[in-house]
């Protein structure tokens, strides 16, 4: 059912919309699958290797994307379509790009100066990008989730996390 108030150019663009998240999926299918395939030829395809489950993960993404393609294209549902437009036109397109940003930069950031850090810094910009002006609070937050969750991966998961510029104090 197509509202009237929703004109032709922002249903084109919702149909685009779907399509480049049909391509993204099948993209990052492809991605996984690449990476489950080296991860399987060093240690096997079995139920009980690392590279099985990667694979069935890869596999069905792609099912899944190429399945979203096919539907977006030869039998479009016009409902999503109208969906896809009005969240189009309320999305805030620039707080969602500098968040994608602000993670590029955190994953380049994370192992030189660690987890705590870099984490700590990142809560504190996307709290910011997304409103919050109580500065105390936030550095606070991002402080003590910062720790919590280090000393919990290195502690109780075993699982070790970037030290950086507090390895002498860690």
């Amino acid at each position: 059912m197509i509202d009237s108030n929703i004109d032709s150019a922002q249903l084109s663009r919702g149909k685009l919309g779907t399509r480049i998240a049909a391509a993204v999926i099948i993209l990052g299918a492809a991605v996984v699958l690449f990476d489950a395939f080296r991860i399987a030829s060093e240690g096997g395809f079995g139920p009980q290797q690392p590279g099985f489950f990667p694979v069935i993960v890869g596999i069905g993404l792609m099912g899944f994307g190429i399945a979203f393609l096919v539907r977006t294209t030869l039998k479009p549902d016009y409902d999503l379509r109208e969906q896809a437009a009005e969240e189009h036109a309320d999305t805030h397109w620039r707080t969602l790009w500098t968040v994608i940003v602000g993670l590029v930069i955190y994953a380049y950031v994370l192992e030189p100066i660690g987890y705590i850090p870099a984490t700590a810094i990142f809560f504190l910009a996307i709290a910011w990008v997304g409103g919050s002006r109580k500065w105390i609070r936030d550095i606070i937050v991002a402080v003590l989730f910062s720790v919590a969750v280090y000393f919990f991966f290195t502690e109780v998961l075993g699982v070790r996390l970037p030290a950086g510029l507090m390895e002498m104090v860690l």
